[in-house]
């Protein structure tokens, strides 16, 4: 095996073991906040994806997916995972489309001449909102009940799709702006090798 298929397994088990370890570690990969729960593993999977490339990037995704999907029926990451990341296409996809984003976009941004470290920047903008745009618009379409607003903690008239507006706005930009900040910083050490060992 070449040295760079080697960095690239050591890498990818290592990066599961952490998606791994956010999981079962409280606030090391989700952070409470009222019915939902900012999440810090869609950096783990930008780095995978920007780091290593796209099919990295949907391996760690997957796996966190497949994780989240788990925990829906055993340990649930908050009050509303119970009710909607036991669907797959919830729990799942976005995590498989964010690792895909991550890893594409950085790539397509590195062909137009951009720096590494802006494409990267990119990339991991445009990922933390495919998965939060993926997850809360997938929640909306299949979840649409009253009963339903009502677990993510509507209140009086409000309905299920201004719940996850400010949803949106409390978890998903705040992870946006984190995942922008601190991805570049992690995966452009690992890419540098990377891509050194390919040479």
């Amino acid at each position: 095996m070449t040295r760079h298929k080697t960095f690239r397994l050591v890498v990818d088990a290592l990066l599961m073991a952490i998606v791994l370890l956010q999981n079962i570690i409280p606030f090391l990969g989700y952070i409470p906040f009222g019915p939902f729960s900012m999440t810090l593993i869609g950096l783990t999977v930008i780095v995978a994806g920007t780091a290593l490339g796209p099919k990295d990037g949907m391996a760690i995704g997957g796996f966190w997916g497949l994780i989240t999907f788990i925990r829906a029926f055993t340990w649930p990451s908050s009050p509303v995972a119970p009710l909607i990341f036991v669907n797959p296409l919830i729990s799942i996809l976005p995590r498989l489309l964010m690792g895909l984003a991550a890893g594409g976009l950085y790539v397509w941004g590195v062909k137009r001449h951009w720096s590494q470290r802006r494409a990267m920047q990119v990339a991991a903008g445009c990922a933390a909102l495919v998965n939060t745009l993926l997850v809360l618009g997938l929640v909306f379409f299949f979840y649409q009940t009253p009963a339903v607003a009502a677990a993510f903690g509507a209140k009086g008239n409000q309905t299920l799709g201004y719940v996850l507006m400010i949803s949106l706005l409390t978890n998903g930009v705040p992870e946006l702006i984190l995942d922008v900040l601190i991805a570049p910083l992690i995966a452009l050490p690992l890419r540098k090798r990377w891509d050194q060992l390919k040479a």
